[in-house]
């Protein structure tokens, strides 16, 4: 059974399994009875690391297991192993040679914290957004056919990432090419925050079919060995199948389905995995997990803990002094700015980033749930909606403008939509460089300004800026 911890350590711990691995061949030498060893403590020395040097947290944490049993599996880096979004890559990092380097994520000239292909061979694919995984999975499938090559590709996708069109369109054309790829589902609810929508629902009913799944093993087990009533039971299976089997989606779009399973069982993900990686064709492991596994603060917090500063040491204080009050953030106060704007007039719209929390809209969403939308698809629907002078909010972060860029251009742009487009620019991104973000703050105020109309709720689309 896996530690679960109170506190994020503040000296080193104690990991002398760890400190073996300088490379995933030396975790492949170990016997499979040490992996539960070594998932304690890849996830100690993980929430050290990040104490130490602040960054994503609860994705990573969520993933350890998951991480251990497939660098044990598969021969990386000549397997090609891609992380969608990236953020949950520290584990992958600390077992590719990066143990000590993690202390640096978030400094000038540090560890990046996503996938870099140019930090080390490990990372087969530079990554800084979602929904990307199984396209670059299946691309590197199919050249490594073309070659004539036996290697073996996995691309890891998170439920929140996989409502994604990108994701969708990979997995119909990898069915259609009968690729040798293995998609992992990393199922655990949740996206930076909590996630919604229809097929967000959809893998809530898989979810709750693990009783199903639980009944059905255990009945075959019993039911075996009644000849009479197994052939019954297998004969009807079939037909029950397409009612309850959480594996209708995918199996429809043509993927061998498997799961769900305990993602933070090191054993059963082993046994799976081992089973699938040979098998022909494109297949789906489905795993659940709990994000921010192991710190007990953050499985109550996921949202919360997504990602944390650095532990700076307490200094001693001679006089207590009274606690000077927070300046609000630049997204709380547009936030606000917005919910009231919203009492004025009913015909506004928001739609909302993935980052909804980051943008000051979660309040917004909360308040008036029925004005509020998601981002990307929607900026398509601007031009539909059924108010003439109704007039759309999109607070964006600048690094995730351009993956929407196409939308603005065309649905908002040459409708002459009503909409203004907000930027959440940040201050300081030396941490992260490698996401793909506009340039600066700066350029974008400059270019979205004079190419839009200035008028307030005017009926063309126009862009504002604000730095956090």
């Amino acid at each position: 059974m896996q530690k679960t911890f109170t506190d994020i350590p503040l000296t080193r711990p104690h990991t002398p399994l760890l400190d073996r691995i300088g490379a995933p061949a030396d975790l492949r030498r170990l016997p499979e009875a040490d992996l539960a060893q070594m998932v304690d403590e890849l996830r100690a020395y993980l929430l050290y690391a990040v104490g130490r040097a602040g960054g994503h947290f609860g994705a990573g944490l969520g993933v350890v297991e998951l991480t251990v049993a497939l660098h044990y599996l598969f021969d990386t880096p000549y397997d090609r192993l891609v992380w969608d979004v990236g953020h949950q890559c520290y584990p992958h990092k600390i077992l590719t040679g990066r143990r000590n380097e993690l202390l640096t994520v978030r400094q000038q000239h540090g560890l990046s914290g996503f996938p870099k292909r140019t930090e080390s061979e490990f990372d087969t694919f530079g990554v800084g957004h979602s929904s990307t995984s199984i396209s670059a999975a299946l691309g590197m499938a199919l050249g490594a056919e073309q070659a004539g090559d036996k290697r073996r590709t996995v691309a890891v996708i998170g439920d929140g990432a996989m409502t994604a069109g990108q994701a969708f369109e990979a997995m119909s054309h990898a069915a259609h090419t009968r690729a040798n790829l293995l998609v992992i589902l990393n199922d655990n609810t949740m996206s930076i925050g909590h996630n919604v929508g229809g097929l967000a629902n959809y893998f809530a009913r898989i979810w709750s079919s693990k009783t199903y799944i639980a009944l059905r093993e255990g009945g075959k087990k019993v039911l075996s060995a009644m000849p009479a009533a197994w052939d019954f039971v297998r004969r009807t299976e079939e037909s029950m199948k397409n009612m309850v089997s959480p594996d209708m989606l995918f199996e429809a779009i043509g993927f061998n389905y498997i799961g769900p399973i305990d993602g933070h069982d090191i054993d059963e993900l082993t046994a799976t995995l081992e089973t699938m990686r040979d098998l022909e064709g494109p297949q789906l492991l489905h795993v659940y997990t709990t994000k921010g596994k192991g710190f007990g603060p953050a499985e109550a917090d996921p949202v919360g803990y997504h990602a944390i500063n650095k532990i700076e040491p307490k200094a001693k204080v001679e006089v207590a002094k009274p606690a000077k009050p927070k300046s609000p953030k630049y997204q709380e106060v547009f936030g606000q700015w917005l919910c009231d704007l919203a009492k004025q007039d009913p015909r506004l719209i928001g739609i909302t980033p993935a980052m909804c929390e980051g943008s000051g809209m979660v309040d917004f969403a909360r308040r008036f749930p029925d004005r509020s939308m998601p981002k990307t698809s929607e900026y398509a629907g601007v031009k539909n909606m059924p108010y003439p002078a109704a007039w759309i909010t999109v607070p964006s972060a600048s690094w995730g403008t351009p993956y929407a860029s196409a939308q603005v251009a065309h649905p908002a742009t040459w409708n002459t939509s009503p909409a203004a487009a907000v930027l959440r620019a940040p201050n300081n991104v030396a941490h992260a460089p490698e996401t793909p973000m506009l340039p600066t703050a700066t350029t974008v105020y400059a270019y979205t300004m004079s190419a839009y109309s200035l008028e307030f709720r005017s009926h063309a689309p126009r862009t504002l800026t604000y730095a956090s």
